[in-house]
């Protein structure tokens, strides 16, 4: 544990009432821009999307900004960021039946084209009504006036645009409401197009042009500033803004020593003499110390029973002859003896969720295999949530990594043997099937609860209890000791998106006694990690748990805690960017950081060595509750991202221990259809398959 003195925050003097004003009066100048459209108080739009020059495209990228005012090295400073929307390119009318916009589309937000001004609404649903027929009364009016007459007076101006000019008084009416405004309101179904979020499959085949790399980033917000917000004024006085980023002094933490198996310690630096190896090499030489007979797993405890589950179909030679590599493989790594025990499923004629749940789980249950660990087969043909399905249903008894069969049957090629074909490993596929051999050997151990390196001076607060919560079931992450000590409980919540506060009590405090009871040092220090937003009640029953451990005599009296939240995305969009030596702008070191307010900062967890489309993004961690110092927190977020286990070569973004509780709520709390699963309804194939891989492990 590294406990050192730190300077105190700079002070942030209050934001006066005149800020708030001046925020009002930036938006002047935007609400009269023609070519901008509003998805937010804040945010704008540009109203032609970045590839508006292509004929056939399905999706309309939109990129804008967003912006508001903030303290900065005791300066006010307006914060921009660059913001993107997605849209249908087609009309409403066009892409669904009247039926799919009535039972499917209810409650889906669209942007709405009134004339020249557009604006994100939420579809209530369809009036039954024409547009011609469908009347209401305007505010301020005592005469009631149909939609088509109302669009036709106050949308059209000067020079409508087309839809305005085609709009067909007999097509139907639709009642919306304003998103976070409950009053109802009429429109017209043929101005909307369908809004999109990023998790829409189509939107993958344009998601690159919303990654701007630091360059251009900073040169578009720059231009955001110059042309859009130098127009605002105080009254009769010009605001000025310098359009030049805020330079700070760099702040880097250093690159954590990494302690693997048998004490083998990687640090960074540069003194080869002190076997310490350059930043643009430490990650490699992760896999080089995993590999060494000298080396290996940190934290390398006993295993459950062990099993590959293998689907019917794969071919026999390919399924052996994977199993016996991925067995050599993890003995490598573990430097222990491993093998599968090997259960077969049927897959033929299982196209079904259902099915194929029932044929896995009745597999198992005829190999008398109660509970365990291991690698799933998942068939080439599986139900696009069989993988979630089945990761929620044996949650209690087996837990498991998965591949794809069809990917795995990829890397094999047949060749004729004695007039039959044989399967072989093809030699363009060799050198890349040692590398997933690896990885899905890494995932396998991870399932396992084998950590492969840990933090070899430990964090400053020595104990970090992560929460996060999906889908009414929450995860939390108990980390201390560096790592040495790490693992994740689940349990199901009454609230989707927060926990009670007996429900956090009996938790943490059940986890702790147990863990405390075991012997070994008390923590000095216990933080509370919220990936999110944390919440009043899972602060106090947070508090409580550590308040009834004190009474108990299992934790000290002057034991320090409090709850930071991490959040992904935040409202201001910081950036950090190092300028090179030429001028040009790159995304700076990882452990860069910048303190913007006593209680907040961020951490760049991604950046240089690591290459990077885009622009870094760093993490904003904020001091909720508790008399915590933010320059630990934010260096034992970097540290702890540096346990980056399941990419030894790589970078993850969040620290670990939330890293352990989205990759464990992703598999048991994500979308899974439940009903299929269970009672068997039948869908139309399309020939999709589920895209996991090795990657997706449950500890």
């Amino acid at each position: 544990m590294r406990y050192t003195p730190s300077p105190s925050p700079p002070a942030v003097p209050p934001i006066a009432l005149g800020s708030a004003f001046l925020a009002w009066y930036f938006r002047t100048p935007l609400y009269k821009e023609d070519s901008l459209w509003s998805s937010g108080p804040s945010t704008y739009l540009s109203k032609r999307p970045l590839n508006y020059r292509q004929d056939n495209r399905e999706i309309d990228v939109f990129r804008g900004f967003g912006y508001r005012l903030g303290w900065v090295c005791n300066r006010l400073c307006v914060w921009i960021k660059l913001t993107h929307r997605y849209a249908e390119s087609s009309w409403l009318l066009e892409g669904y039946s009247l039926d799919d916009i009535q039972q499917k589309l209810r409650m889906q937000h669209f942007l709405y084209y009134y004339g020249h001004r557009w604006f994100p609404v939420q579809l209530l649903g369809l009036t039954g009504k024409s547009i011609a027929e469908q009347c209401f009364m305007p505010d301020g009016s005592r005469d009631p006036i149909s939609v088509y007459d109302w669009t036709l007076r106050e949308a059209s101006g000067d020079h409508p645009p087309p839809w305005i000019q085609s709009l067909d008084h007999h097509s139907p009416a639709i009642a919306y409401r304003y998103p976070s405004n409950e009053k109802k309101r009429s429109g017209a179904a043929a101005l909307c197009k369908l809004l999109v979020q990023t998790e829409d499959e189509r939107v993958g085949a344009v998601h690159r042009m919303s990654i701007v790399d630091p360059q251009a980033r900073f040169a578009e917000l720059r231009k955001v500033a110059e042309t859009y917000l130098a127009r605002a004024t105080f009254g009769d006085t010009p605001i000025r803004i310098r359009s030049t980023p805020v330079q700070v002094e760099p702040k880097v933490f250093a690159v954590p020593a990494q302690e693997f198996g048998q004490g083998k310690t990687l640090r960074v630096g540069r003194n080869p003499a002190a076997d310490e190896v350059p930043l643009t090499q430490f990650a490699k030489k992760r896999w080089d110390f995993l590999l060494d007979p000298e080396g290996g797993f940190a934290v390398n405890g006993s295993l459950d029973a062990q099993y590959i589950i293998v689907p019917e179909s794969l071919e026999r030679s390919i399924a052996q002859d994977f199993q016996n590599r991925l067995e050599k493989t993890v003995r490598r790594l573990a430097k222990r003896s491993y093998s599968f025990s090997r259960i077969v499923y049927a897959d033929a004629d299982t196209r079904t969720l259902k099915r194929q749940v029932d044929s896995i789980t009745d597999s198992l249950h005829k190999a008398n295999a109660q509970s365990g660990r291991g690698l799933l087969i998942l068939p080439a043909h599986a139900h696009r949530h069989l993988h979630n399905f089945l990761k929620r249903k044996l949650a209690s008894s087996f837990h498991f990594q998965a591949v794809d069969a069809g990917k795995l049957a990829d890397f094999y090629a047949p060749h004729a043997q004695n007039g039959r074909a044989v399967y072989a490993v093809a030699d363009s596929s060799a050198s890349l099937y040692v590398s997933y051999l690896r990885y899905t050997a890494m995932g396998l151990l991870l399932v396992n609860r084998q950590w492969p390196w840990v933090l070899h001076d430990g964090t400053h607060y020595d104990m970090y209890i992560a929460l996060d919560v999906l889908n009414h079931t929450a995860a939390f992450t108990f980390f201390s000791q560096g790592g040495r000590h790490c693992y994740v409980q689940t349990v199901e919540s009454q609230q989707s998106e927060k926990l009670l506060r007996q429900q956090v009590r009996s938790v943490v405090y059940e986890a702790l006694r147990n863990q405390l009871r075991q012997g070994g040092p008390a923590p000095r220090f216990i933080v509370l990690r919220r990936d999110g937003k944390a919440f009043r009640c899972e602060w106090f029953g947070f508090r409580d748990a550590v308040e009834q451990l004190k009474r108990d005599g299992l934790l000290p009296e002057d034991v320090l805690y409090g709850i930071v939240e991490v959040h992904k995305t935040n409202a201001e969009g910081v950036r950090l960017a190092e300028e090179s030596r030429d001028e040009s702008l790159r995304n700076p070191n990882i452990g860069a950081w910048e303190i913007l307010n006593p209680k907040e900062g961020i951490i760049c967890t991604t950046g240089f060595p690591f290459r990077l489309r885009g622009s870094a993004n760093p993490l904003l961690v904020r001091i909720a509750a508790g008399e915590l110092n933010l320059e630990y927190v934010l260096e034992d977020t970097f540290d702890m991202s540096q346990l980056c286990w399941p990419v030894p070569d790589g970078c993850i973004r969040l620290s670990i221990d939330l890293k352990l509780c989205d990759e464990t709520l992703r598999s048991v709390a994500s979308a899974a259809d439940d009903d299929e699963g269970q009672f068997g309804e039948e869908e139309t194939d399309d020939g999709t398959t589920d895209e996991r891989l090795a990657v997706g492990w449950n500890p």
